[in-house]
């Protein structure tokens, strides 16, 4: 799935492919996923609730739909969670990033095989180092970013004080893909759980 993606944003990245918000991104990249050969006896489906797969929301779960989802009968291969941010309202962007990988590992930790969190933003509040280098920020800005991981805290808005727990770490790495617009692909890992 890593090389089918990364298929996919070189596309973008030639220009085969337009970018114009987040739900075109899904519709595409959904489309590109069906027309895969390695993916001809998988269905690709977008926006598919959790519970059609036995998976109930509740509070360690922050979403209920998977972006895109494949599979097929007996086998729950990849979720995929997209992100494109071009509005500003950035550290409650970044709190919706870190809350995508925490439903990736949720549904890693149930049945799905694979998962990957796909973000794209054309703002360099996202990525450069401003006055703001702690919290939230201290993951995706800057040279020496932290890893994602632990309780995680929303800084604003109306979810202000509500709490995520990612189980691994990831590190964040900005790349170019087309104009001024720049991305990161990271694949969710199976969570760990320490036994006390």
């Amino acid at each position: 799935m890593n090389e089918l993606l990364n298929r996919f944003i070189e596309k973008i990245k030639k220009s085969e492919i337009d970018l114009y918000n987040e739900f075109g991104l899904q519709f595409e990249l959904a489309l590109f996923l069906r027309n895969s050969i390695e993916l001809e006896d998988y269905k690709i489906e977008l926006e598919r609730p959790i519970n059609h797969f036995g998976i109930k929301k509740n509070i360690c779960i922050p979403k209920k739909e998977i972006d895109i989802c494949v599979y097929r009968e007996n086998t729950l291969k990849t979720a995929i969670e997209i992100k494109v941010s071009t509005n500003g309202q950035v550290p409650l962007q970044l709190f919706e990033f870190c809350k995508d990988i925490c439903f990736l590992e949720k549904l890693l930790d149930g049945k799905f095989e694979s998962a990957y969190s796909l973000v794209v933003v054309n703002s360099d509040d996202f990525y450069k180092s401003k006055t703001k280098k702690e919290g939230i920020y201290a993951f995706f800005r800057g040279e020496n970013k932290k890893q994602i991981n632990g309780i995680i805290e929303c800084p604003t808005g109306k979810d202000k004080g509500k709490l995520i727990s990612i189980s691994n770490s990831y590190k964040i790495v900005w790349a170019d893909l087309i104009k001024d617009f720049k991305f990161y692909l990271i694949e969710i890992k199976k969570p760990v759980y320490n036994i006390v």
